[in-house]
């Protein structure tokens, strides 16, 4: 029952999507600020405590997984007046190394997890421009960890994904984009961990290949301070404080988008209210500092941030999350947006084999900044909303099969003046699969 209740949480859509610190003193992330919503694809990595892998020396697991789905894109080009459907299929194959022990037990001293996977996408359809979207993205990923369970620990990751996805306009070049991740972090929690702290560095390439984006590409460093007083055996009051630099690396048309120096102090409150309900909430102050004379967030609400999110679990097999987002962040068109966004995810695991996932999330994002042909910067906002569900059947404990389907849908307030200002994106995209796969 424990490994199958496992790998319903694993395959299920509230996985998440960014990593908010620690309070426990033996752990460097804890749960997300935020949820993925919609069809989460195929498992590119082991389940946590799966008793499978191939033990290729002692206490060291290599653990291979392949899956395969096909189904339908109703909208290949995000087109809001003529969409074009392709049946489509995907492939990903993954490869992982850790020293985890078989019941999922990290080592206490030294632990490493190293892991590739390659994704291989193509659409079935006779429609040269929908074929020409066939994408293979690699990906790799791999973590260091020194003294998960004592009072002064050190972790490094890396890792680094290629996404290709298909243009806004049927004919321009695919959207193609290279993103490395590096991090290095240090948690120290002297006294049994009533007071712990984590002090991270990441650093970020973001590169676009496609030609007219490449004025976006960036490099950000950033530090992070978590410091964390457990006021309650599993409660803690939680004081962040980051300061960040992003520059772009490209100019068009002789101009580049401005660097930036995001700040954010926050405090709040993470941990256990009751057995089964689990809340993290932080709110504080948030600003971007950017150069160039540009404007960024102003007032009372502009520099206003707040992550909330509660957790109830009433049974073993029941999870529920509810959460909401206020912030500003930096985007590709314009400088930045201001992003209010609300979400909600239930998984349900049912007759130990059988796991259900419903999420469903919007975003209110409010584009500042934004360039024009004629030279003027003016402001859009769009709302987006994300709606998935999806069903999986545990043939084995390292067996799957499933069916899922994600609806997107953006609509712009923005009119473009002319051929070359930044379209609207308009669109409603459906996504329907079914998937089976071996995860050993």
């Amino acid at each position: 029952m424990t490994l199958r209740i496992s790998l319903f949480a694993s395959f299920s859509v509230f996985a998440a999507t960014s990593v908010a610190w620690a309070q426990a003193p033996n752990n460097y992330v804890e749960s997300a600020n935020q949820v993925a919503v919609g069809y989460q694809g195929l498992p590119s990595r082991s389940v946590p405590g799966q008793t499978s892998g191939l033990e290729v020396a002692d206490g060291n697991l290599l653990h291979v997984g392949v899956g395969v789905e096909g189904g339908y894109d109703s909208n290949v080009f995000f087109s809001d007046t003529n969409a074009s459907g392709s049946a489509i299929l995907r492939v990903v194959p993954f490869l992982e190394l850790n020293n985890t022990n078989r019941q999922g037990m990290v080592p206490s001293t030294l632990f490493y997890d190293l892991g590739a996977t390659l994704t291989y996408r193509e659409y079935l359809s006779s429609d040269p421009d929908i074929k020409s979207q066939r994408a293979f993205q690699p990906g790799v990923f791999g973590t260091l960890e020194f003294g998960r369970q004592q009072s002064l620990g050190f972790a490094i990751t890396e890792a680094y994904a290629r996404t290709e996805d298909p243009p806004y306009i049927r004919g321009d070049q695919p959207i193609t984009r290279d993103n490395n991740l590096a991090t290095a972090a240090a948690r120290w929690a002297p006294g049994g961990g009533r007071l712990a702290g984590v002090l991270r560095y990441t650093n970020t390439l973001d590169l676009f290949e496609t030609e007219n984006l490449k004025v976006a590409n960036s490099v950000s460093h950033l530090m992070s301070l978590d410091v964390s007083w457990k006021w309650l055996p599993k409660t803690a009051l939680v004081l962040q404080v980051s300061q960040g630099y992003i520059y772009y690396l490209n100019s068009q048309n002789g101009v580049s988008k401005p660097s930036s120096f995001p700040f954010h102090a926050m405090v709040g409150l993470r941990g256990l209210i009751t057995a089964k309900l689990i809340a993290a909430v932080l709110v504080g102050y948030a600003n971007g500092f950017y150069d160039m004379t540009r404007q960024g967030p102003t007032g009372l609400a502009g520099n206003l941030s707040a992550n909330a999110e509660v957790t109830y679990r009433p049974t073993m097999l029941t999870s529920m999350v509810l959460g909401y987002r206020r912030d500003f962040q930096n985007a590709v068109l314009g400088d930045f947006y201001y992003l209010d966004s609300v979400y909600l995810s239930v998984g349900q695991a049912i007759a130990s084999r059988f796991g259900a996932g419903l999420t469903v999330r919007y975003d209110s994002r409010s584009f500042q900044n934004v360039p024009l042909a004629n030279g003027a910067l003016i402001s859009r906002h769009d709302n987006f909303w994300q709606v998935g569900a999806n069903l999986d059947y545990h043939v084995r404990d390292w067996s799957y099969v499933g069916i899922a389907y994600t609806l997107m849908s953006n609509q712009s307030d923005y009119e473009p003046l002319a051929a070359q200002d930044p379209g609207r994106v308009n669109f409603v995209k459906q996504l329907v699969f079914a998937r089976l796969g071996i995860s050993y």
